[in-house]
């Protein structure tokens, strides 16, 4: 192959990968920020066991960077679908008003906004700050606070908005058999597993010449998710136009798994660096995809009435091994 044709064969087909990577990239980064925010919230009801000694600033900072990484999720959010934007920021505004008002009003000596009480879940002495607290986290995740008002609620809301375009690099879920000739046409189908394969970093640059095995990738991941089935041809992934078709998008150390089936969403995102205050496991899947027979222990599941969201922090690098071990086994085989 000539010079030119290579480029012409480059130009024509690399725009939609890339596009892909970039999208499955700052998909990375809205799962950042949201990890941030669940650390902020756990942090929260950790002081509020009453084992710390803090102040009415703690709770006031709180607050602040609450409202500051839901800010950075709604860019991110944005950013993968634009279309959204305006109603994402405007929901944003009221939470931004809420944080206001709670901090204006223990201020003013009224101890908080009384939304409900969370006995149950979090005892707290009647110091204002602790008063203020409780307040704080029941706009966080309250069980008797009106639906849709906490920031929990608005966090699974802004997944469903991105999720429902971006299940494959910024395509709608109707365009699945657009996005399998995507990938078919850009050579990344494996060639030892029924899984069309895609260098984050490198194929967004420069397609592949020639098909690649899994083998020829070297990602912690992905390499622990197909341990039952990456050596076993027969009972991996098969190549059979009729199967689940499977998109992975990998480097070192992240990888996105998603599948172009299109009565079936399931996204899984992980990054498996061996550092445990950054590596999760975060998973989306619709009621048809059966995520109780998926998932190994330790897995928190917020149920939502379009699907499931499955996420596992601060675990041992060998824990994130083992889950990817264990859901790939029961995924593919």
């Amino acid at each position: 192959m000539s010079i030119l044709e290579k480029l012409k064969k480059i130009s024509h087909k690399e725009p939609g990968i890339r596009q892909f990577c970039i999208q499955t990239i700052r998909f990375k980064k809205f799962l950042e920020n949201a990890r941030a925010l669940l650390d902020l919230f756990n942090d929260g009801r950790e002081k509020a066991l009453g084992e710390y000694i803090f102040d009415r600033h703690y709770v006031v900072s709180l607050i602040d960077r609450v409202i500051e990484r839901l800010g950075m999720m709604v860019y991110d959010a944005s950013v993968l679908v634009p279309k959204n934007g305006e109603t994402l920021y405007a929901m944003y505004d009221k939470h931004k008003l809420a944080a206001s008002n709670l901090i204006n009003f223990s201020a003013s000596g009224n101890g908080g906004v009384k939304s409900g009480s969370d006995a149950s879940e979090i005892s707290l002495s009647a110091e204002p700050e602790y008063q203020l607290l409780s307040d704080v986290l029941r706009w966080f995740d309250g069980k008797e606070v009106p639906a849709d008002t906490t920031v929990m609620d608005f966090v699974k809301q802004t997944f469903f908005y991105v999720i429902q375009f971006d299940a494959i690099g910024g395509f709608e879920s109707s365009d699945s058999m657009q996005n399998r000739n995507l990938f078919e046409n850009s050579d990344v189908l494996s060639s030892d597993m029924g899984i069309y394969l895609v260098d984050l970093w490198k194929d967004a640059l420069e397609l592949p010449e020639a098909s690649r095995s899994v083998r020829d990738f070297n990602s912690v991941p992905l390499r622990h998710l197909l341990m039952d089935v990456g050596g076993r041809e027969a009972t991996g992934p098969k190549k059979d136009s009729n199967g689940i078709p499977w998109v992975a998008a990998v480097s070192e150390y992240q990888l996105s798994l998603s599948t172009l089936k299109p009565d079936c969403r399931f996204r899984l995102e992980t990054l498996a660096s061996g550092y445990e205050q950054s590596d999760f496991i975060f998973i989306f899947a619709d009621k048809s995809a059966g995520l109780d027979s998926i998932l190994p222990a330790g897995f928190h599941v917020e149920s939502t009435d379009y699907g499931q969201l499955a996420w596992n922090l601060d675990v041992s690098a060998k824990t994130i091994e083992d889950s990817l071990m264990i859901i790939g086994r029961k995924l593919f085989n």
